[in-house]
């Protein structure tokens, strides 16, 4: 209303000659005839004060806002959380699992299971009959037979075709461009992408900064910051409106000589999150994947996952999971 310019076209009564009175009292706007007192309004242009009345509640009515009552809207209820496929991740995460609408962030260094565990997430959400996950891969990582090895693990117990079925509705997309995935994630928040019968329920993106390493020598920072916050704001809108849980995957990187720790935000390793500063308050939770103590006599590596931030969860608290051929345990 501010902004909106007073003519001639917004009301009968408001016909040129009484438009040219009020802006030589500099009320050129919707606002400043609204909020004039009427018997202002009279001495300026002479209409009667019912005309002056009725031009007013007319423009309040077609520009100003207006409030309902909460109690008008129904209460729909909370969409349930996704199970990730490891149980103790899921009593970490609280409520079952990863929260629909909610932005995570696995970080850690390489080879701390970052991928396996995304791809465990993925497997377990796609078991849901009509569930879909859309997997977004930037390094050319993904496996659709180590998908194919969790879904077919004895615990798991599906058909072949509930299992031909499952590994249908994990999309998988090969993004080598920053701008080339804001582009997608802002279709997926339009509906794209996602085929009849089926929900849009799991994003995940492996991973982030093999991206935007691509300005590492860029002379100015204003064209990849830009893109990320382009890349959050659609992350956002996808999650909330379309209650999409979306996980992204980034590095964790070392000091290095000259940097303070009040510049940065350690994890406890002493090691800090990839994409720079601005990132940093990017995602709702970020977990820090390391590795843990090896067992004599088992193949499989025990990592620990813990919260870096979150939220709504405490910072600090991890679990220990176990990664395996079929999957992260």
């Amino acid at each position: 209303m501010a902004a909106t310019q007073l003519t001639a076209d917004l009301h009968p009564l408001l016909t040129e000659y009484v438009i040219k009175k009020l802006q030589k009292n500099r009320l050129t706007t919707v606002y400043s005839f609204v909020k004039v007192e009427v018997e202002q309004l009279l001495k300026i242009t002479n209409l009667p004060a019912e005309s002056i009345v009725l031009v007013k509640n007319h423009l309040i009515d077609q520009f100003a806002g207006w409030c309902q009552n909460a109690l008008s809207y129904p209460l729909q209820p909370a969409p349930s959380p996704l199970s990730t496929g490891v149980p103790s991740l899921d009593a970490l995460l609280q409520g079952g699992g990863l929260l629909p609408g909610h932005i995570y962030e696995l970080c850690g260094e390489s080879g701390t299971g970052k991928t396996l565990l995304s791809l465990t997430m993925a497997s377990n959400v796609v078991k849901q009959p009509g569930s879909m996950a859309y997997f977004i891969d930037t390094k050319c990582d993904f496996s659709g037979r180590k998908v194919q090895q969790i879904l077919d693990s004895e615990d798991r117990k599906l058909s072949e075709q509930e299992l031909g079925h499952a590994m249908a509705r994990v999309r998988v997309e090969r993004i080598f461009s920053p701008d080339l995935l804001v582009q997608t994630v802002e279709e997926l928040a339009a509906g794209r992408y996602v085929d009849e019968g089926t929900n849009l329920k799991l994003l995940i993106i492996d991973s982030l900064p093999s991206l935007w390493y691509l300005y590492q020598d860029a002379q100015s920072s204003v064209e990849p910051l830009g893109l990320l916050t382009k890349l959050i704001c659609s992350l956002r809108k996808l999650a909330a409106q379309r209650a999409v849980a979306v996980v992204l995957i980034n590095l964790t990187v070392r000091m290095v000589e000259g940097m303070t720790e009040g510049k940065r935000k350690l994890c406890p390793n002493g090691n800090y999150s990839a994409l720079g500063r601005y990132w940093e308050s990017a995602p709702g939770t970020r977990l820090l994947l390391e590795r843990h103590e090896h067992h004599p006599g088992s193949s499989a590596r025990y990592h620990t996952v813990q919260v870096w931030k979150s939220n709504y969860l405490r910072s600090g608290e991890r679990v220990i999971v176990r990664m395996t051929e079929t999957g992260v345990r």
